[in-house]
C-alpha cells in the first residue's frame, strides 16, 4: 500500500469489500428464508453455493451468518467493512450511495447478534456526527429516516408480524443483567471475563505472562457461570479438548496476562490511535479525509468488540493500522 495512492487504496479495498457484502447478501437471503421465515424450499440455493471452496452451510438457524461459522464471526464482519460501506454516502452522490449501510444494517439485524446491534449503531452514529456539520445533523438524520423507514415498511408488508416479534426478541437480547441467569453463552463469557479479573487480582504489576491466563483462570471459574452449563463440560474444562478456553474480553486477558504495564500500553496505543485519526480528519481533504473517517469508524468499533473477544487476528484492525501509518506519513510530507 506505500506504493498506492490515497485513491487506489480507498477505491480498491472498497470495492473488494462492497464485493464481499454482495456475496454476503446472497447467501444471507436465502439463509433468511429458510431460518427465519421457514420457507423450506430456499434451501435447495445451498446445494448450490456449498461448491465455493470457503462456504459450507450446516446448520441454518433464525440468525443468518452468511460465510462466517456463526453470526458472531459475521459481526466481526460487519463491524469491518461498515465504515468502509459508510463512506458511499461522502464519495456517491443519488439514492443508491445508501444502499451499502442499508445492507449492514439489515444484516445486523438479521445477524441476531447483540454486540453487532449495539457496536454498529454507534459506529452510525460516530459516522454522521463526524461527516455532517451541525447545522444540517438534523436535516440529514431525517432524510436518512425517512430512507430506513422506506425499506422496512416493505420487510413489514412482506412479514410484518414476523418483523414484530423479531424486534421485540432483539430488544430483549439487550437486558444483558436478565439473560446472565437465562443464556448459557452470556453466563460463559462473564464468567470468564470474572476468572481472568481474579488473576489480574493475584498477579497486578506484570500479569503471569502473555498466553499463560488460561493455566490460571481454570481455577478462578464462579460457581454461578459453571453450574449447569455445558460449555464448561463440554469444552473449557474437557481435558481432551487441545483448543485454549476464551476469555471473551482483550482487556480482561490483557490485565491478566501482561497486568498493569501492558494494559497502560495498550490503552495508550488505542488513545493515540484515535487521537490522531480525529487530528487527520481535521486537516487533511479529499480521500485523505475520507479514509480517516473510514479508520474512525472501523477502529472504534472493533475497540469496542474486543470488549467480546480476545484475539489479535482481526485482519480490519492491522489492516487499519497500516493505512493509519501510510495517512500519518503522508500528512507529514505535506507538511
Amino acid at each position: 500500500m506505500v506504493k498506492m495512492s490515497l485513491r487506489d487504496i480507498l477505491t480498491k479495498i472498497r470495492k473488494i469489500f462492497l464485493y464481499s457484502l454482495m456475496l454476503a447478501c446472497v447467501f444471507s437471503f436465502f439463509e433468511a428464508l429458510v431460518g427465519f421465515y421457514g420457507i423450506g424450499i430456499a434451501r435447495k440455493a445451498f446445494d448450490i453455493f456449498n461448491y465455493f471452496p470457503f462456504f459450507e452451510k450446516r446448520n441454518i438457524q433464525d440468525r443468518i451468518s452468511a460465510f462466517a461459522d456463526e453470526p458472531p464471526f459475521f459481526a466481526v464482519y460487519l463491524i469491518t467493512v461498515s465504515g468502509w460501506m459508510f463512506s458511499y454516502i461522502i464519495t456517491n452522490k443519488g439514492v443508491t450511495k445508501y444502499l451499502p449501510t442499508l445492507a449492514i444494517l439489515i444484516l445486523t439485524f438479521y445477524s441476531g447478534s447483540r454486540t453487532a446491534l449495539i457496536v454498529i449503531l454507534i459506529q452510525v452514529l460516530i459516522f454522521f456526527i463526524t461527516i455532517i456539520p451541525k447545522k444540517k445533523l438534523v436535516r440529514y438524520g431525517i432524510n436518512t429516516v425517512l430512507i430506513v423507514s422506506f425499506f422496512t415498511i416493505g420487510l413489514f408488508v412482506f412479514k410484518g408480524d414476523k418483523i414484530i416479534k423479531a424486534f421485540e426478541e432483539k430488544i430483549e437480547s439487550l437486558d444483558f443483567k436478565s439473560n446472565l441467569t437465562k443464556t448459557v453463552s452470556n453466563q460463559s463469557r462473564f464468567g470468564m471475563q470474572y476468572a481472568a479479573l481474579q488473576v489480574f487480582l493475584e498477579h497486578p504489576l506484570i500479569g503471569v505472562g502473555y498466553g499463560q491466563q488460561t493455566y490460571y483462570s481454570r481455577f478462578e471459574y464462579p460457581g454461578w457461570a459453571t453450574k449447569h452449563n455445558y460449555e464448561f463440560s463440554l469444552w473449557y474444562r474437557n481435558p481432551n479438548l487441545p483448543a485454549f478456553p476464551p476469555s471473551y474480553n482483550m482487556y480482561t486477558r490483557l490485565l491478566a496476562e501482561t497486568g498493569l504495564v501492558g494494559i497502560s500500553i495498550f490503552l495508550i496505543l488505542l488513545f493515540f490511535c484515535i487521537k490522531k485519526i480525529k487530528y487527520l480528519i481535521r486537516t487533511l481533504h479529499g480521500d485523505g479525509r475520507t479514509l480517516a473517517v473510514i479508520l474512525l469508524v472501523v477502529l472504534s468499533g472493533l475497540f469496542i468488540n474486543l470488549l467480546q473477544i480476545d484475539t489479535f487476528r482481526l485482519y480490519g484492525l492491522w489492516l487499519s493500522f497500516a493505512i493509519l501509518i501510510i495517512l500519518s506519513s503522508k500528512q507529514i510530507a505535506h507538511e
